[in-house]
């Protein structure tokens, strides 16, 4: 019988280490801005004629070092919790805004 309870007690806590462990983003939130926003510029500023989306998305992952893979888990991962879309949206606009002073500055 104890040997049943140490098995059952083994068995949440290893369920419990799985699912913490899944709460945590795959990438970097800061990465993940910067690939959704390069994912979002380039679709607004090529054309299909040029590119595929998939090879486009393809060069903005390989850019960023990170897997088309990692970036589903990561939309999942908002997708799941999706009172940080806001923060992330906020952030995003953020980081679009000092992409376009920046580009302003240029001659």
């Amino acid at each position: 019988m104890q040997f049943l309870s140490i098995k059952f007690l083994l068995f949440i806590v290893t369920i419990l280490l799985i699912q913490g462990c899944e709460k945590d983003p795959p990438i970097q939130e800061e990465k993940f801005i910067k690939v959704y926003v390069d994912l979002l510029i380039i679709q607004d500023t090529t054309t299909v004629e040029n590119f595929s989306p998939d090879s486009v998305k393809s060069l903005v992952f390989e850019r960023h070092n990170i897997s088309s893979e990692q970036y589903e888990k990561m939309l999942d991962y908002y997708n799941s919790q999706p009172e940080k879309w806001t923060a992330f949206f906020d952030s995003a606009t953020s980081y679009v805004e000092r992409l376009k002073k920046e580009a302003e500055k240029q001659p």
